[in-house]
């Protein structure tokens, strides 16, 4: 199959990207006048051409250079590429038609982009960059292009009327209505839909509705399907490799300093296994969480946290997606999807991953805020069993740190109930903490 993909929207959040640097460069213009549903800066921010062509001026080398690719890209290029399909990539980059030596310099930093992000490619057609549909429907009619990928809507008008479309969904193409069309949120989407399409995939992942009308044994096989779909979906396995070997290399460097600042004294370390394959949960008190439990533990196996998007502007948020850390935006519904898929396949290949369900830290608003129901609908549909953890930082500066049991969550369970029993499980590990750490003061 021949696969036409855009660049900027597509394999890069050009949204995104727009708007965080664009607040900072745009630092009079009020939150309440930014419109966040257009797709250029100029209407973005309602600034004048000089004022964009200012803004690119500063921040364009960083988004062409270094600004990374969404997140499975690669693997998912890599994938199709291995079934045989041939990717053509057609891209209005900015100045990427013109002659000369800017002109020369822009196809370059591309090519040396998409080497670098190993995303291999069969041709790069470059588009002018305004109104670029018309170039684009010639490359598609040159290629014989069967679905193009893009996330512009004047593109996605035009080159619907020609092939199959995937548009990556985005504030600014909401008024695209077209036949023809699919919206995808991520590479994962896009590699499932371009397998329907070749009708290589038949299993359909089914919403709660659904599962309450399967009876057991029909639940049973349902999940068995769902975890070998998880499996087959494209994993960047060397990627991970790299990281956990960071994480090991990270682990054995600092857990010296770690336990000489936490001292974490550590109830049922039996009930943690040996084998890899687990979901860590724990309640969250503060940033510094992960650090005591990952020295409970005690071993260097590498664990994939689920971090906030936010902590990565940190200066340890180098050291997260280094060491294999997820990172998710909580406030945003699709890459919270895309971040549950990015965990359900470590766990299915094999990984361990550890999630704080309360969401974010708990500063005393409650004994333990609400959990979310993500890791218990994880451990469901991957089959891979859950350890509990509590840990309390009491006032005479101890960090107590307990295991519970292992809990298996069944094809049967409903997931919101179990959510209810683990937050339960939860909190009575952290209240013998708690009466341990009693113990203590009234012996003193």
């Amino acid at each position: 199959m021949n696969i036409g993909i855009d660049i900027d929207g597509v394999f890069t959040d050009l949204e995104n990207y727009q708007l965080i640097y664009g607040k900072k460069y745009f630092k009079n213009i009020p939150v309440d006048e930014i419109d966040d549903t257009q797709i250029d800066i100029e209407q973005i921010f309602s600034c004048s051409k000089k004022e964009r062509e200012k803004f690119w001026l500063k921040y364009i080398w960083k988004y062409c250079i270094s600004f990374p690719p969404r997140r499975n890209a690669a693997a998912v290029i890599n994938k199709l590429k291995d079934e045989g399909d041939h990717i053509h990539i057609i891209t209005g980059r900015a100045h990427s038609t013109e002659k000369g030596i800017r002109g020369l310099l822009f196809r370059k930093m591309l090519i040396n982009w998409l080497k670098k992000e190993n995303i291999p490619y069969d041709s790069i057609t470059f588009c002018k960059e305004d109104g670029s549909e018309t170039d684009k429907l010639e490359a598609c009619k040159k290629y014989s292009i069967d679905i193009m990928i893009d996330d512009k809507r004047e593109n996605i008008e035009l080159l619907s009327t020609a092939v199959k479309v995937l548009c990556f969904d985005a504030k600014y193409n909401q008024d695209c209505h077209v036949e023809n069309l699919i919206r995808v949120n991520g590479f994962d989407e896009i590699y499932t839909e371009i397998n329907k399409i070749k009708n290589n995939i038949e299993f359909t992942k089914q919403g709660p509705l659904e599962l309450e009308k399967l009876n057991s044994d029909e639940k049973t096989n349902y999940f068995e399907r769902l975890k070998e779909y998880y499996q087959n979906l494209p994993y960047d396995s060397d990627t991970y490799k790299k990281t956990e070997k960071n994480y090991i290399r990270t682990f054995k460097i600092f857990k010296p300093l770690i336990n000489w600042i936490y001292k974490p004294i550590v109830f049922n370390k039996e009930f943690v296994p040996k084998e890899n394959g687990v979901i860590f949960v724990a309640n969250h008190n503060n940033y510094y969480d992960q650090f005591p439990i990952i020295c409970a533990i005690g071993d260097s196996r590498p664990i994939h946290f689920l971090t906030a998007t936010k902590m990565l502007k940190l200066k340890r948020g180098y050291f997260y997606l280094k060491t294999g850390a997820i990172s998710v935006n909580r406030d945003d519904i699709k890459d919270r999807h895309n971040a549950s898929l990015e965990l359900k396949k470590i766990a299915v290949h094999g990984g361990n991953i550890f999630i704080f369900p309360e969401g974010r830290t708990n500063r005393g608003e409650s004994f333990l805020l609400d959990f979310h129901p993500g890791a218990v609908a994880i451990a469901q549909e991957t089959g891979r069993k859950i350890i509990p953890i509590a840990i309390n930082f009491c006032d005479n500066r101890k960090v107590y740190v307990r295991f519970g049991k292992q809990i298996k969550i069944l094809p049967s369970d409903n997931v919101i109930e179990k959510t209810n029993e683990l937050k339960q499980i939860i909190g009575n590990l952290k209240m013998e903490n708690e009466e341990e750490n009693n113990k203590i003061k009234i012996k003193k």
